[in-house]
């Protein structure tokens, strides 16, 4: 059953574009009305805020209905975090999309900064932000500097999202590629970037504005394994099925390849020794010079992995290396 309570005020905005901010949920009740405030006390005066519960079996889709005179909400059978959120993108008014995870809520003032790049730079189609990597009680664990977009080259070579929490798109874009793939489960969202990225370029907002949190029934954490060390692979194979790939693309395919190998050995479970040694070594196979010089780092990543240590451990040693700059490899 589907239930949807428009409660949109009528704002004087101007000039501002209507900003559609679109958050899935799935039993976060612990969560989120914190993420729900963060939108709803954005300086930004015109936003469309559409919350949509995926089946929660606890009190989430309760909280979500405090604030129905504020927000647009829907409520389904699950369907997954993929199928949800382009449920949302079918939705939307906004000429600018942004998607906020329960679990994230946004720093003061995001909507306005990020929105004000977007419109002011013709040219690129996703604006992203620095973001503070947090626990479940909110506490700051560390503040990550993320990466300025140099290529589409550069990112699809090193199967780096340059996107993170807090990133804005135009709707155009969303259009253009079709929302997400739900061929993929675990990877939907780097899969996402991919393909916008060859759409037009991304631009970093350098200032913290967004959250990661880290928890126990986070998806990063509950959710690695042998599927989605499978999926960074097939992503990769597919997304070079597509004509539209340029040519600077193109060039660097093996070593594509070989980032994806890499990442995906790196998601494998903490006892999946052989299939670990596997991953990487076919990751250095496809481009073995790169890891004398650019990728060593993933050699030390590697070792870190094979011998045991947990991947968000081995992950979090090397961002300190990096003094929290992405990317560590």
């Amino acid at each position: 059953m589907n239930n949807s309570i428009d409660g949109i005020s009528e704002t004087e905005s101007g000039n501002m574009p209507l900003v559609t901010v679109i958050t899935p949920a799935y039993n976060r009740e612990a969560l989120i009305e914190e993420t729900i405030l963060s939108v709803l006390k954005q300086d930004y005066p015109n936003i469309e805020y559409i919350v949509l519960d995926d089946g929660s079996t606890d009190n989430t889709l309760q909280i979500i209905k405090k604030h129905q005179d504020k927000l647009r909400w829907v409520t389904h059978e699950n369907l997954g975090e993929t199928r949800t959120v382009n449920k949302g993108f079918s939705m939307v008014r906004g000429e600018i999309i942004g998607v906020v995870n329960s679990d994230d809520p946004l720093l003061p003032g995001a909507v306005s900064k990020l929105v004000e790049t977007l419109v002011k730079n013709s040219g690129v189609v996703v604006v992203y932000p620095d973001w503070e990597m947090i626990d479940e009680r909110g506490r700051v664990i560390q503040t990550m500097r993320s990466y300025d977009f140099t290529s589409y080259a550069d990112m699809v070579r090193k199967h780096f999202c340059l996107p993170g929490p807090g990133a804005f798109f135009r709707r155009e874009m969303v259009e253009k590629i079709g929302g997400r793939d739900p061929e993929f489960r675990y990877v939907a969202d780097l899969e996402f970037w991919f393909r916008a990225g060859i759409l037009g370029s991304f631009m970093r907002v350098p200032e913290v504005l967004a959250t990661f949190r880290v928890h126990a029934g986070s998806a990063t954490v509950s959710q690695r394994g042998s599927l989605m060390a499978v999926e960074h692979v097939a992503l990769i194979e597919k997304l070079y099925s597509l004509p539209e790939i340029p040519e600077s693309a193109q060039a660097v395919k093996k070593e594509a390849l070989s980032s994806a190998f890499f990442v995906a050995g790196a998601n494998l479970n903490k006892g999946a020794f052989f299939d670990k040694v596997k991953y990487f070594s076919k990751a250095i196979y496809l481009c073995p010079h790169k890891y004398f010089w650019e990728y060593k780092r993933r050699i030390l990543m590697m070792v870190l992995l094979l011998l045991g240590i947990p991947g968000d451990r081995a992950y979090n040693f090397l961002i300190r290396f990096r003094r929290n700059k992405l990317p560590v490899w």
